[in-house]
C-alpha cells in the first residue's frame, strides 16, 4: 500500500450518517404530571439506562415490547412453581417487565419510530403479562391457603384493577392533550380508531387494534361517561394556548396525581413485592380496598376539577366557552 493512501471503504460506510445522540431523559418523558413517584424516581430512570445501553444496536421498540412480554410470562411461570426462591425470582422478573414496558416507549420516542401499531402491541403485551401473572398469583394463593373467600374475590379484584387502569389512561391522555402544545396526547379516541383505514396494515396490526386497543379505549370512555360525563373530550374541543394550558393544569394536576397511583406501574411493583414475600393476599386487599378508596376520591375530585375547568374556559372565552358547556351537557344527557 502506498504511503498516504486510505484503505478502501464501501460507499454505504462512507455515506452513513452518524447516529444521533440519545435525547436527554427529560425530553423522553411524556410528562412528570402523569407519573407516580416510583415511576419517576426508579422505573423511568432504569428504563432510560436500558435504552442508553441498546440505543445504537439493532433492537427496535417492538422487540423490547416482546422482551417485556416474555419476561412477564416467565414471571408467571415462576409463580406457578411457587417455592420461596421461585417467588423471589418471579417478583424480580415482574418488576423487570414493568421497567422494560417503559423502555419500549423511550426507545420509540428517542428514535422517532412511534406508531399506532407499537402502541397497540404495547397494550396487547400488557394484557398478556397481566393474564400470565395475575391468574398464577391467585392460583398460588388458593393452593397455599385454600380460603374460599379468595375465590369469590378474584373476579372483582381483576375487574376493578382493569377499571383503575383504563380510567387512568383516559385522564392521562386528556391531560397530555390539554397541556402539551407541541405534542398533545398519543392515543386516539375510539371513534377515530374505528375510522382509520387499516386495510394496508399487516393482519396482526388489524387484529390488535380491533380486538384489543379499541375495546380497551371504549371501556375507558364508558367508565368516564358513567362517573363524570362532563369530562368528554368533545367538551374541551377548543384551540389550545398557554392560557388554556394554565387553566387545565390549575384544576386537574391534583386529581391526575391520584389517577397515577392506581395505574399499571404501581400495580406491577406492588404485586412484584407481594409475590417476593409470598403475601399475594396483601396485594388483593389493596386492590379491593386501598385502590378503590383512591378511586372514589379521584372520581369526586375529578368531577369538581372538570366542572371548574369548563366553567373557567367558558368565562375566559365568552361565546366559545358556551359551546363547551353545550357539548358537555349533551354528553351528560346521552
Amino acid at each position: 500500500m502506498m504511503r498516504g493512501t486510505r484503505p478502501a471503504t464501501s460507499p454505504a460506510v462512507e455515506n452513513a450518517a452518524p447516529y444521533p445522540p440519545l435525547p436527554p431523559f427529560s425530553s423522553l418523558l411524556k410528562s412528570r404530571d402523569v407519573e407516580d413517584p416510583v415511576n419517576i424516581w426508579m422505573h423511568r430512570p432504569l428504563a432510560y439506562a436500558f435504552v442508553a445501553a441498546i440505543y445504537r444496536t439493532s433492537l427496535t421498540p417492538n422487540m423490547v415490547t416482546l422482551l417485556a412480554m416474555m419476561t412477564g410470562i416467565t414471571a408467571g411461570a415462576m409463580i406457578l412453581v411457587g417455592t420461596g426462591p421461585a417467588l423471589v425470582v418471579g417478583g424480580i422478573l415482574l418488576w423487570t417487565a414493568a421497567i422494560l414496558d417503559g423502555a419500549d416507549g423511550f426507545l420509540a420516542r428517542a428514535k422517532g419510530t412511534s406508531s399506532q401499531f407499537g402502541r397497540a402491541l404495547d397494550g396487547a403485551a400488557d394484557a398478556v403479562v397481566a393474564i400470565a401473572t395475575v391468574f398464577p398469583a391467585f392460583y398460588h394463593l388458593w393452593v397455599t391457603e385454600h380460603n374460599p373467600l379468595h375465590l369469590w374475590l378474584v373476579v372483582p379484584t381483576i375487574y376493578l384493577a382493569v377499571t383503575h387502569m383504563v380510567m387512568y389512561d383516559y385522564y392521562k391522555e386528556t391531560y397530555l392533550r390539554e397541556t402539551r402544545l407541541d405534542k398533545g396526547g398519543e392515543g386516539d379516541d375510539s371513534k377515530a380508531l374505528r375510522k382509520k383505514n387499516l386495510d394496508d396494515k399487516p393482519w396482526l396490526t388489524r387484529f390488535i387494534v380491533k380486538n384489543v386497543l379499541i375495546p380497551y379505549v371504549e371501556s375507558g370512555e364508558r367508565f368516564v361517561r358513567w362517573t363524570n360525563p362532563l369530562a368528554s373530550r368533545d367538551s374541551l374541543n377548543h384551540a389550545r394556548s398557554e392560557e388554556t394550558v394554565a387553566i387545565y393544569k390549575k384544576h386537574n394536576h391534583g386529581p391526575m396525581q391520584l389517577w397515577a397511583l392506581i395505574s399499571l406501574a404501581p400495580h406491577s411493583y406492588l404485586m412484584a413485592i407481594c409475590i417476593m414475600f409470598d403475601r399475594i393476599d396483601v396485594y388483593m386487599w389493596f386492590r379491593l380496598v386501598g385502590a378503590n378508596v383512591i378511586l372514589a376520591i379521584a372520581i369526586a375530585w375529578q368531577r369538581v376539577a372538570t366542572a371548574r375547568t369548563i366553567d373557567e374556559l367558558s368565562r375566559r372565552h365568552g361565546s366559545r366557552g358556551e359551546r363547551y358547556l353545550e357539548v358537555a351537557a349533551e354528553e351528560a344527557r346521552g
